[in-house]
């Protein structure tokens, strides 16, 4: 192969490395966004626009990545002086998806295909498999892809980012570290790659090591939580259904003291959470005090079981009318809530009550929201088992396009009840809310204590 000078497109050492090895087939374990997909169109145009030695087949996991790719193609083959011809259409037999050609001047080209198996299927060349574990096909990509590659020689690249450990794409790579694959094996994580250039790369300037530091530290927070970062960015894959949140990070924060409820007009400002229950699962009244700026300790807990919703709405207003610091109420309005929303937004109004739409998109808001608070310890938790296990309950996985799903596991009659009772309370708090009007208060009157303890009486759960 004749030797090109790298340098001057400005790649860094991984990259060269990827480059400069002509193994048949090799497979990078990567991180995001550190120009994987980027280089790799760069060794297509030399391979079949350059040197001619074969066309390329390259698969993603969606149309937009095999656009991208193909606008890189593009680049470095003008870059290149590779002379060529740009189609794009449904090309391919059988298939609705869109398809992408670089037809080159030599009689070779590189076609950008969408994740389908039956595209790849017979097709004699090079194969680039694109974040082949973001995909629900894996095996029939790489049963349709391999065949003919493997038989004639073809080289076949295999790139991606983590998506758990129970992709065909992690069990490659605990072949090899076993020795039962003899494929080139490459791994750069986020920090590797900053430390090879990338940070000067994206900043355009010469940058210290704590430059660098500082420049790792803003992804890391940007990307918002541990887990994302740990597998999407520094190559760490998650186990399926693993715990959301850890029983280390829980017993960290189980450090708050609850109150009775004749003690919580002693606390500043109150904010609660309401998730709703009837049958299987409990209604859960999580109080929360903010006691700083953006600190949050658990002050009361209140599990509401076999009772209807008027007398769960007369127990919530109860709690409305006799403490004024209780500043806003979230409650789930999905399904059920939406009558007790309803009618106690008429009552006191919706500066001090919000309805809560349960949609996936506003959970995981808010449980991230809530393990950030447990993780930099602005979130404390009684020092209670049962609830610790409640929290375990919630479970992630990875969606095939990377993202984190959560799901909750039932047990006991809990549905992760004081979970999101919990999450509820900190958006309660997360917002501005109703100011209360100034009332000096002494004491709760022995009456009133005694009023609330009547209603509660046969309804809660110790």
């Amino acid at each position: 192969m004749s030797k090109i000078d790298y340098s001057k497109f400005g790649f860094m050492p991984y990259q060269v490395a990827w480059l400069e090895d002509e193994s048949q087939i090799k497979l990078y374990e990567k991180s995001r966004r550190i120009g994987l997909t980027f280089v790799q169109a760069f060794e297509d145009v030399r391979d079949a626009g350059i040197l001619g030695l074969y066309n390329v087949w390259f698969s993603s996991n969606n149309e937009t990545n095999a656009r991208e790719y193909i606008d890189y193609c593009k680049k470095y083959a003008k870059a290149l002086n590779a002379v060529f011809e740009m189609n794009e259409g449904k090309l391919i037999d059988d298939s609705d998806a869109l398809t992408f050609v670089l037809n080159f001047k030599n009689g070779k080209k590189i076609t950008g295909l969408s994740s389908s198996p039956n595209q790849l299927h017979g097709k004699g060349g090079k194969i680039v498999l694109d974040e082949f574990a973001r995909r629900d096909n894996e095996m029939e990509v790489w049963e349709a892809a391999s065949p003919a590659a493997l038989v004639w020689g073809y080289p076949i690249r295999i790139i991606s980012t983590h998506r758990g450990k129970g992709s065909v794409f992690y069990s490659f790579i605990k072949r090899l570290e076993r020795g039962e694959l003899q494929w080139k094996h490459y791994k750069t994580t986020f920090v590797d790659a900053v430390r090879q250039g990338l940070a000067e790369k994206s900043l355009r300037k010469k940058c210290t090591r704590e430059e660098e530091d500082a420049y790792i530290e803003k992804i890391r927070k940007s990307v918002g939580d541990d887990s994302i970062w740990a597998q999407q960015f520094m190559c760490e894959p998650m186990d399926e259904n693993e715990t959301f949140v850890n029983y280390t990070l829980l017993e960290k924060a189980a450090t708050a003291e609850l109150m009775p409820f004749s003690q919580l007009w002693e606390c500043k400002a109150l904010f609660g959470g309401l998730d709703i229950g009837r049958f299987k699962d409990l209604s859960l009244l999580w109080i929360v005090e903010e006691v700083n700026k953006g600190l949050f300790i658990t002050r009361h807990i209140l599990p509401i079981q076999g009772t209807d919703f008027p007398k769960q709405e007369a127990i919530v207003g109860q709690y409305l009318d006799e403490l004024p610091n209780l500043r806003r109420i979230c409650i789930d309005r999905t399904g059920m809530g939406i009558g007790i929303v309803d009618h106690l937004q008429a009552r006191y109004g919706m500066s001090r009550i919000e309805g809560v739409n349960f949609t996936g998109a506003v959970k995981e808001s808010m449980a991230f929201r809530m393990k950030k608070c447990l993780e930099d310890g602005s979130f404390l938790i009684p020092p209670d088992r049962a609830i610790m296990d409640d929290f375990q309950l919630i479970k992630q996985s990875v969606t095939v396009s990377g993202n984190i799903r959560l799901q909750a596991d039932r047990k006991d009659g809990s549905h992760a009840d004081y979970f999101w009772g919990a999450a509820l309370a900190l958006e309660a708090g997360s917002t501005e809310a109703y100011i209360p009007p100034a009332v000096h208060v002494a004491s709760l009157s022995n009456s009133r204590t005694a009023r609330i303890n009547s209603m509660l009486q046969g309804f809660t759960r110790d």
